[in-house]
């Protein structure tokens, strides 16, 4: 398995959210992790393109920490796409709610990808001992270059298709009038 370079990614947006997300996970009764989001950023270049991913962060806790996100997509046979490492969520204040992202690229004409995030709290809040959760989604990339080759390939068969018609119209046309013709 492979990783992808650093500059393969751009990161990074830190974001208030005013509520939790449905479907949050519970870290001890200190921290809620939202499940991970993604949208797909096609591109006129097939090779090209990007995935935001993101995630909301809650602190329940009454302690404000600072806490770490990394981000990582693999292709459909396992191969690592695009990574991005330690997205910082500094003081992340009691009570506070937090939209994590990371644009990742290289999702290119894979078609599905399996996108993934680890939030990594700090080890111990409140005397509440923590580990890190990974969330995970499937993204469906749109493979439009392979959908622009095959409705080439679907109009060549037309094209095809037509001139044989004409053809063998113009060949029985030739075989009428020479069936009328003296010998």
């Amino acid at each position: 398995m492979s990783t992808a370079p650093s500059s393969v990614s751009t990161v990074q947006a830190v974001t208030p959210s005013p509520s939790p997300a449905a479907g949050a996970v519970d870290l001890g009764g200190v921290v809620h992790v939202g499940g991970l989001v993604s949208e797909v950023r096609l591109t006129p270049n097939p090779f090209e393109g990007s995935t935001l991913l993101s995630f909301t962060v809650r602190n329940v806790s009454t302690t404000t920490f600072d806490a770490t996100a990394d981000f990582w997509m693999e292709g459909p046979f396992g191969n690592r796409l695009a990574q991005t490492d330690a997205v910082q969520l500094p003081q992340l204040k009691a009570g506070e709610s937090r939209v994590v992202s990371a644009d990742l690229s290289g999702a290119g004409q894979w078609g599905l990808v399996t996108a993934h995030a680890t939030f990594r709290p700090p080890a111990e809040v409140g005397g509440t001992t923590l580990s890190p959760l990974t969330r995970d989604t499937t993204v469906l990339v749109f493979p439009w270059l392979v959908a622009l080759l095959l409705l080439a390939a679907a109009g060549a068969v037309i094209v095809v298709q037509i001139v044989l018609r004409l053809r063998l119209r113009r060949s029985a046309t030739e075989v009428e009038l020479g069936a009328g013709a003296p010998a």
